[in-house]
Parts: structure tokens; C-alpha cells; sequence
């Protein structure tokens, strides 16, 4: 069964507003200055953005990190993404370097809108912490439960994990996950492991994460704003008990969330298919947006195959690959208006 492998909405706040934004102000240009890797821009700053932003009054301006931020500009809004630990290739400043810079520029300048703070991005950067809140989100009353798979870090000494995961009770096989997301590919290696034995030769710090079977559907869900739209991707095939028993070692499986292949290309039970429901992942994506202080991420989704409203997060991604979004470019325009509209807004009602 071939089901359409994408929904988006707005949540009721907005639909009251209308889902149709109205237009800049004649004499308003929305500047926005970016910092963004080489491969972020050229993923996100395609031409189709570029132009119908133009067209509504909004510019994009690259912001040169060789000048001091404070002689650039002025801008209205200041959207970001650096590498965490190794400065791109077009720069000589390292994420954290980078980070403090924007705070001071942010102190300062108070009228920027920054996308999104550093502090809270931080929160990201590491696999341990970029969950925390998700075990305490109560979504009981939204048509379904959301949890985490049950998870070990590990920082050093390998030959302690086999005893580790024993004792915590973890059930194999395990995802292996670097600790720390800095924007590397070698941070988005995943891995898994059939035997406790072969643990010892993995390489810290990392997570370790029960594998769940989820029917091979990976829900990507996309937050820009208060917009989500939710696409499924093909993920891991299930596991079976005879599989675990066969196997043994630690295997290197592709990067799930770059997969180009979309669910929607093979034949699936339609209860794997289903997108989860509308009103969980408003409730999600308004409680995660409040928890993580980010209004621009992405959700690696998933639904334990055999049930219909038990479902994962297994991963949280800042400002993802928006560019293999359908129609990205007006939901993206449409909220940086939005942003500036609301600001405009506020100042009449305080004048």
C-alpha cells in the first residue's frame, strides 16, 4: 500500500490567525545575515529561496567572519549554523569561538532576532542531554505514548561495557552513537552491535541505545516555527531473535536520516505507514519547542512495530536539511515574516 509520505499543519493558535501570511510592509526589507557551513548553504540557500524571498521583501546577507560583527549588517534577524568543534572551511573561528561572539553581539543588540540562542542549541550537541526532556513530556491525552529507548553513555574505558550494559539490563542488539553531534559526518556514524563481547572494542565517548523494531519507517518531523511537516524515510529493517543469535559482532549501517530512498517507495502495512496523529505531534512539537528553547529542529520519529500509539524519539536535530522539505522555501519565508510581523505588532500595542 503506497501512502502520501508527508502532512503539515499549523497548530490552532495559528490557524485562528489564518494560514495565509499577509505580505511585508511596502517599505519594510527584512535583512537576514547568515552564518552557515559551506554545506549548509549551499543545501539551504537554493536559488527557488533566494528568489521568492525577494520577491517578499526579504535578503539574505552572508556574514563575513574575517570583520567584527558589531561593523556588519544592520540586521534584522541573524540565522546560524557552525560546526560545533573545527572551523569550516571558509572561516578560521571554531563553533565555540563563534558562539561567544554572537552572545556578545546578541547582548548588545537585543533587537536582533537570533536563530536560535547558542546556549540552547549547546543542548544538541550532545546525544546525552538532547533527550532528557522527552522522558518527562506527559502526551497520554494525544492519541498516544512518546518515550525514549532505554540508553547507556559511555566516556571511557571500553573493556568496562559489556559489564556496563549487564548491569543496566540493556537488551541487544544496541545502536552505537557518538556522544557528541559537532556537525561531522564521522558524529552521525551509527552502528550495531549483536554481541555483548564485541562491545569492548568500540571506541568512547558514546551512547548506547536499545534497538527498537519499528517495521523499517523513520518519521522525520520538521519544526520551522510553529509549522511541523512530517515525513517517513525508510530506516533499519527489523530484527529478529534468530538474527541476534547468528550474528555477532559490531556493523556500520548508513546514515538513516540522509537516506534519499523515501518509505513511500515500497509496498507497506498500512498500520506502518500511518503517520502518527495530528494531535500528538502539535502537542510535541509545542512542548519540545518550549523545553529546548529552539524554534528551528527536526525529530527522528519512530512506532514500535506491533503496536499503534507507542512511539520513540530517537534523535533531535538543529536546523536539519530543510532543502529535501517539499515547498521549504515558502514555509521558511513565511516564518521569517512572521517573526518580524509579530515584533512590528508588539511595538504598536506598547506605543
Amino acid at each position: 500500500m503506497r501512502l502520501n509520505g508527508e502532512i503539515s499543519y499549523r497548530n490552532e493558535e495559528e490557524n485562528e490567525m489564518g494560514s495565509v501570511l499577509p505580505p511585508p510592509l511596502p517599505q519594510l526589507k527584512l535583512v537576514v545575515g547568515y552564518a552557515l557551513t559551506s554545506k549548509k548553504v549551499k543545501s539551504f540557500l537554493q536559488p527557488k529561496l533566494e528568489g521568492l524571498a525577494r520577491k517578499k521583501g526579504i535578503l539574505f546577507v552572508a556574514i563575513d567572519h574575517t570583520r567584527p560583527l558589531s561593523e556588519q549588517g544592520p540586521f534584522d534577524i541573524v540565522l546560524h549554523k557552525v560546526r560545533h568543534c573545527c572551523p569550516d572551511s571558509n572561516s578560521q573561528l571554531t563553533g565555540i569561538e563563534w558562539q561567544q561572539i554572537l552572545e556578545d553581539y546578541w547582548r548588545k543588540h537585543p533587537e536582533v532576532t537570533v536563530l536560535d540562542p547558542p546556549a540552547a542549541i549547546q543542548h544538541l550537541h550532545n546525544r546525552q542531554s538532547m533527550l532528557e526532556g522527552v522522558a518527562d513530556l506527559n502526551l497520554s491525552d494525544c492519541y498516544g505514548k512518546v518515550g525514549v529507548p532505554r540508553q547507556l553513555v559511555i566516556t571511557k574505558d571500553p573493556s568496562t561495557i559489556p559489564d556496563a550494559v549487564t548491569k543496566a539490563g540493556l537488551t541487544l542488539p544496541l545502536v552505537v552513537k557518538p556522544l557528541v553531534v559537532d556537525g561531522s559526518a564521522k558524529s552521525h556514524e551509527l552502528s550495531l552491535a549483536y554481541d555483548r563481547f564485541s562491545l569492548s572494542k568500540l571506541d568512547p565517548p558514546l551512547v548506547l541505545q536499545e534497538f527498537v523494531n519499528h517495521g523499517g519507517v523513520l518519521f522525520k518531523v520538521y519544526i520551522v516555527g510553529e509549522m511541523i511537516k512530517v515525513m517517513r524515510r525508510s530506516s533499519l529493517p527489523d530484527v529478529n531473535k534468530r538474527e541476534i543469535l547468528n550474528n555477532a559482532g559490531v556493523f556500520q549501517f548508513p546514515r538513516v536520516s540522509s537516506a534519499a530512498a523515501s518509505a513511500d517507495d515500497v509496498d507497506l502495512d498500512p498500520i506502518i505507514a500511518e503517520l502518527p496523529p495530528r494531535p500528538l505531534l502539535e502537542r510535541l512539537g509545542r512542548d519540545l519547542r518550549r523545553r529546548l528553547g529552539l524554534r528551528l529542529f527536526n525529530i527522528d520519529m519512530i512506532r514500535e512495530h506491533g503496536t499503534r500509539d507507542r512511539y520513540y524519539i530517537i534523535d533531535i536535530n538543529y536546523f536539519p536539511g530543510y532543502g529535501k522539505m517539499p515547498g521549504y522555501e515558502h514555509i521558511f519565508t513565511d516564518f521569517l515574516l512572521s517573526l518580524v510581523q509579530s515584533k512590528y505588532k508588539r511595538r504598536l500595542s506598547n506605543s
